[in-house]
C-alpha cells in the first residue's frame, strides 16, 4: 500500500462517533460545517454523545438569553443521538488514566477525561474541535472535522 493510500484510509469516518460539546454547540448554532457533518451521507456512523456533553449543552442553554428556544433545540437534537453514560468500567479507566497522568505531573480536565474513557470503553471515536484536550487518553481515537474531508 502506498503512502497516499494510507492517508485516504485514515481519513474515513469511524463507524461509531461521539460528538463532543464543541461539535454539538456549533451544530445547534447552525454552523454550516457541523450541520453538514451530521447530515452527510458519507458520515455513515452511529452518532452518540455522553451525559457529560449533554450537561454542557444544557448548561449553555440555561445561560443563554433565549433559554426556552435553546432548550427546545437542544432536546430535539440530543434525542437523535445515542446517549452514553459513565459506567463502572469507564470510571475505573478514568481513575487509572488520571493517576498515571498525575504521576507524570500532567493534568486533564475531568469532563474530557470521562468523555474520553467512555469513548474508549464503548468503542467510539471522539469528534471534536479541541483534539488536544483528549490526546493523553490511551487508545482513544480523536478526530477533527477537517480530518474527515
Amino acid at each position: 500500500m502506498s503512502d497516499e493510500e494510507e492517508v485516504v484510509v485514515s481519513m474515513e469516518a469511524p463507524k461509531k462517533v461521539i460528538l463532543d460539546s464543541t461539535i454539538l454547540i456549533r451544530h445547534l448554532r447552525k454552523k454550516r460545517e457541523e450541520v453538514a457533518l451530521v447530515r452527510e451521507p458519507e458520515m455513515d456512523s452511529e452518532l452518540a454523545t455522553t451525559t457529560l456533553n449533554t450537561f454542557e449543552v444544557y448548561y449553555g442553554a440555561y445561560k443563554s438569553r433565549a433559554v426556552k428556544q435553546n432548550l427546545a433545540s437542544a432536546k430535539g437534537f440530543l434525542s437523535t443521538l445515542t446517549l452514553l453514560t459513565l459506567d463502572e468500567e469507564s470510571a475505573e479507566q478514568a481513575g487509572q488514566v488520571l493517576a498515571d497522568l498525575e504521576s507524570r505531573g500532567q493534568t486533564i480536565e475531568m469532563r474530557d477525561l470521562f468523555i474520553g474513557c467512555i469513548a474508549v470503553n464503548k468503542g467510539f471515536a471522539v469528534l471534536t474541535h479541541t483534539k488536544q484536550h483528549f490526546e493523553r487518553i490511551p487508545n482513544l481515537h480523536v478526530i477533527t472535522p477537517s480530518e474527515l474531508k
